[in-house]
């Protein structure tokens, strides 16, 4: 039990002691965003550090041992302590002299527009913690092999022409292998938590993203868009790779676009990153290099960037998600295994609709904001960076899936907070054009519709919960056989 209780603490210690790196990569540029972004850095480089930590350790034939682990990305982490206790000193002191900053109280309506929210991401890291591993790909291949990792307290070796789901990427196994480590059994839950909060992160991406390209309201739609889509809820916490990948991949976004506005060497370094840390995460956004590297050819024949800045950004993806296709190949003879049913791809109309009978009314958002936006690409002759890039980021992908995918509407996932940036736009654009007596009017039936479909989220991503209420207290055996029992 206190192993278990200080592996948990342990786990909050190396997610916020990333922190000052975040904060010192983001204050090397004069732009400034919403502090929500430092926070997914944050989240970003601590999972991405403490994994690939991991992985080198092993295979460099180091046993994986929780102090070792730990002493490696402490030292990883120490850089950005003291590169950023200067600034840190600089912005405290005159808050000090002044006798602290005055406390902002939320207002009503910043209440409604962030309550659904909560209430969402709070549903969703409840069940994370709550119950062990439930799905089916969590079961067969990524618990399995991080519980191998475990127990080999290093990487799975790739057997060979027979390898297959060895091969896939092992960024969210190496989580729960630290979290079986750090608590000296097969602890589920702590294990859960890891890519439950990158599924949440996809939230606040959402609207850093869609503030940065049409104001607040744009990012408010944007992420409440996202988190009262149906599926969102039921996946997020599921254990699965998907929205974990999105959260990279929108993040690489975010960077890209900076990169665009301000041609900073951080941008470009940590659009590289985040792309390289969604192919460490799942082998699907391997397709993400080409749409980084196709924005960067943009921006360099726009002469919006220099050579430099794109070869950075690539080198910032080789770094982190090179070395694992490199052993792929080595070991294995293929960079990718073919586990994808690509002769079951569903190539019809009603597949290219989908948007709308998956995510129902977001969905249909989704799909006319998407439409609007490739036919204004069009018609101001690509001559528009922000259109460009949201295509860019989505079309493609929605593609790749038609063509070869479509067997499985889960893998839509990948690229739904981007489709969410897109219809969040477009909906605070349709907003705007409304005079202010009906603004005011629209805002409190709207606020409400998002409120009851936040409810309706929340209570769909809470699983069994008839048994929860029969026995809040049920130990972890019995969390086992009612989750074995519903297969």
């Amino acid at each position: 039990m206190t192993q278990t209780f200080s592996a948990w603490i342990l786990t909050g210690l190396l997610l916020a002691i990333a922190y000052p790196w975040a904060a010192w990569l983001l204050a090397q540029n004069p732009r400034r965003d919403s502090r929500w972004l430092t926070v997914m850095l944050t989240l970003a480089i601590s999972t991405g550090t403490l994994t690939l930590v991991m992985f080198w350790t092993s295979l460099l034939g180091m046993a994986f041992e929780t102090w070792t682990i730990v002493l490696v990305y402490g030292l990883l982490m120490l850089p950005g302590w003291i590169l950023n206790a200067p600034r840190r000193l600089k912005r405290e002191l005159p808050t000090r002299a002044h006798g602290g900053a005055p406390l902002q109280i939320p207002s009503v309506r910043q209440i409604f527009l962030i309550s659904p929210l909560v209430i969402i991401g709070a549903a969703i890291l409840f069940n994370a913690v709550y119950w062990p591993f439930s799905r089916d790909d969590a079961m067969g291949i990524y618990a399995p092999i991080a519980q191998q990792m475990a127990d080999l307290r290093g990487i799975v070796p790739l057997p060979g022409s027979d390898t297959l789901y060895e091969a896939y990427p092992i960024h969210i196994s190496l989580t729960y292998t630290f979290a079986y480590l750090a608590s000296g059994w097969t602890n589920e839950y702590l294990a859960r938590l890891f890519p439950a909060l990158m599924a949440i992160g996809t939230i606040p991406a959402a609207y850093v993203f869609g503030t940065m390209l049409h104001g607040r309201a744009a990012g408010w739609a944007s992420a409440i868009l996202l988190a009262i889509t149906p599926t969102f809820g039921r996946w997020a916490s599921s254990g699965y790779v998907d929205l974990p990948m999105a959260f990279f991949y929108i993040l690489s976004a975010i960077f890209a676009w900076r990169l665009w506005q301000t041609r900073h060497w951080t941008d470009a370094l940590l659009a590289g990153i985040t792309m390289g840390l969604a192919a460490w995460t799942k082998n699907a956004a391997l397709l993400g290099i080409v749409f980084l590297s196709a924005w960067l050819a943009w921006a360099w024949l726009r002469k919006k960037i220099g050579w430099r800045l794109a070869i950075l950004a690539l080198v910032g993806w080789v770094i982190v998600a090179a070395p694992w296709y490199i052993r792929n190949w080595l070991e294995a003879g293929f960079i990718i295994p073919d586990t994808a049913w690509t002769d079951q791809a569903k190539r019809s109309l009603e597949s290219l609709l989908i948007l709308p009978q998956l995510y129902g009314l977001a969905g249909l958002l989704m799909l006319i904001a998407v439409t609007l936006t490739f036919a204004n690409l069009l018609r101001r002759r690509f001559d528009s960076s922000e259109n460009f890039l949201l295509i860019l980021w989505t079309v493609p992908f929605f593609a790749a899936w038609w063509l070869f995918a479509s067997y499985d509407p889960r893998f839509l996932l990948m690229f739904l907070p981007v489709l969410c940036v897109v219809a969040g736009l477009w909906t605070a654009k349709i907003f705007a054009m409304l005079t202010d007596g009906w603004q005011k009017h629209a805002v409190l039936p709207l606020s409400m519709l998002a409120l009851i479909l936040a409810l309706w989220t929340a209570w769909n991503s809470v699983e069994f919960k008839d048994e929860i209420l029969r026995d809040p207290l049920m130990d972890n055996k019995t969390k086992h056989e009612i989750v074995l029992a519903d297969e």
